[in-house]
């Protein structure tokens, strides 16, 4: 059934007639030796620098990598640079991996390093990245295996920043001689290259024989089949067609698993489902910070864990419950009860002398677990006097609508935690978020603090500013964290073995890709 399964893989890519990507020679497609990844969603771009969607860092980290990676505790680890030395609370050391190289064979030197990093901060490039990582003063390369950081202030984000995929290492000699366009093509140092590429219908990547691990187990050949209805993927998983993907949707895997030859592996994250609440716009009652406020306090957020998920997250907060903070865990949308918070939200109502407003709450289409959301918080903002109807447009609609025109009152989405609760409440200022500055109302007291909090290192000082910053986010009401985010990977016990993190803070879902091996 495998070989079967493989020559219709064959057949559609070759058929169709697959443009080359990487300009350079491919390794021939070992159909005896592959794994088929049902991949949810096609990358919305191919520039890893500035590409900011799940669907396309999972396609990036197998083919770049980053000078630092994380293990299950989020702790920092060994990437492209096989050690790091912080000298000062500005300065850092990389030694850059021996043995590293791209895909067409040139060892991985520091002026790729220099040269990825400089053009993630060029505002040319236009990376939402750039301000993850501080402001680099200096950087430089002793020799061709170090690089030194100067950065002008602290920044404690730096490392955690270095070790997501955004901060790809791309090959700059070739960028510079014209023969790589990261706009149109992948080329890195990581574990695949890409051999072709049918849009919106398949990936054929190929083993990077440059690659500096050669102890692992990963098969000849990782194709991609583009799938993204969640039906679509259990059916081809359970008859073959897929090896592995992954789903949002725990009823899902609660599914799967109930096959005897897939397993589900819950993978836990630092990202959490969220609501961006309209304070902008005159024609929403969210204008009024007392609705918003009162809109919080009416969320039950136990009851979309409990009734959407089966229990199987945990209520979120601005900063990450992941990272063990308590920083926001004593603001009234949390530490009330929920009688006292249904009081309290009707006295805000009333204040505002909306006692009844009328909401649509926005729950695009592209994942069900949306709409299912939507609906637990339909009823429970209804019983502090909320009319609220649900809408369910398009991808295209829904972005257009949020994050260009502002024409909304409540949309719902998810955020991405990230490594540092420094990176992910960043956002919470639409002048460095730019994405959000449709519906985020600025705040600059709540901006400062979040400079602020950027620059102190991990511990009690930092812990109280977190505090001071949850209680600011709390009191706007305006961009809120709902329940954790779990991924299921699921895959087929009987065709491959896969090694899976139990955590993720960088959405790094397949980190160890290069472990994973097929059972034919």
């Amino acid at each position: 059934m495998k070989m079967t399964r493989q020559q219709g893989i064959l057949g559609l890519a070759f058929a169709a007639g697959l443009g080359m990507l990487t300009g350079l020679p491919g390794a021939a497609y070992a159909a005896d030796d592959t794994i088929v990844w049902g991949k949810p969603g096609e990358i919305t771009g191919f520039d890893a620098h500035v590409a900011g969607t799940v669907a396309s860092w999972q396609m990036y980290q197998m083919v770049y990598e980053t000078l630092l990676t994380t293990d299950d505790s989020m702790a920092l680890q060994p990437g492209l640079a096989e050690s790091w030395e912080q000298t000062s609370p500005t300065s850092y050391v990389f030694k850059i991996r021996p043995g590293a190289a791209f895909s067409n064979g040139r060892a991985v030197v520091a002026a790729d390093v220099i040269g990825s990093l400089m053009r993630i901060k060029n505002p040319e490039t236009a990376s939402y990245w750039t301000a993850q990582l501080g402001t680099i003063a200096k950087i430089e390369a002793p020799d061709d295996h170090t690089v030194t950081v100067e950065l002008e202030a602290p920044h404690t984000a730096f490392l955690a920043a270095l070790a997501h995929v955004t901060a790809a290492i791309m090959p700059i000699k070739e960028l510079e001689e014209g023969s790589f366009d990261p706009t149109s093509q992948l080329m890195g140092s990581g574990p695949f290259m890409v051999a072709n590429h049918k849009q919106d219908e398949s990936w054929s990547l190929t083993k990077n024989p440059h690659y500096w691990r050669k102890d692992a187990t990963a098969p000849e050949t990782l194709s991609a089949l583009i799938i993204p209805d969640d039906s679509a993927r259990m059916a081809a998983l359970r008859d073959g067609r897929i090896d592995f993907t992954t789903f949002s949707n725990p009823d899902v895997a609660l599914m799967l698993a109930r096959d005897s030859n897939i397993e589900v592996l819950p993978q836990q994250t630092t990202n959490y489902y969220r609501m961006d609440v309209n304070a902008k716009s005159e024609t929403s009652a969210f204008h009024d910070i007392r609705v918003r406020q009162a809109f919080n306090l009416a969320l039950d957020r136990d009851a979309i864990n409990d009734l959407v998920f089966a229990g199987s997250t945990t209520v979120d907060y601005p900063v990450p419950a992941a990272f063990g903070k308590d920083a926001c865990h004593n603001t009234s949308t949390y530490a009330l009860s929920r009688e006292d918070r249904l009081s309290k939200a009707k006295d805000l109502l009333a204040e505002a002398g909306k006692p009844a407003p009328e909401i649509t709450i926005m729950a695009t289409s592209a994942d069900p677990v949306y709409g299912r959301i939507a609906q637990v918080a339909q009823q429970s903002i209804t019983e502090a006097g909320f009319k609220v109807d649900i809408v369910q447009p398009p991808v295209a609609e829904y972005l257009d609508k949020v994050f260009t025109k502002g024409e909304f009152d409540v949309s719902l989405s998810w955020l991405a935690g990230y490594t540092d609760p420094s990176m992910v409440i960043a956002w919470w200022n639409p002048n460095f978020a730019i994405w959000n500055q449709s519906f985020q109302e600025d705040v600059p007291a709540l901006d400062t603090a979040l400079e602020e909090v950027k620059s102190l290192p991990d511990g009690e000082i930092r812990d109280t500013k977190l505090v001071e910053i949850c209680d600011m986010i709390d009191d706007g009401a305006n961009l809120l964290a709902l329940v954790s985010r779990t991924d299921y990977i699921a895959y087929r016990s009987d065709t491959i073995e896969v090694k899976v993190a139990k955590r993720s803070g960088s959405s790094n879902t397949f980190q160890f890709i290069y472990d994973f091996k097929s059972l034919d």
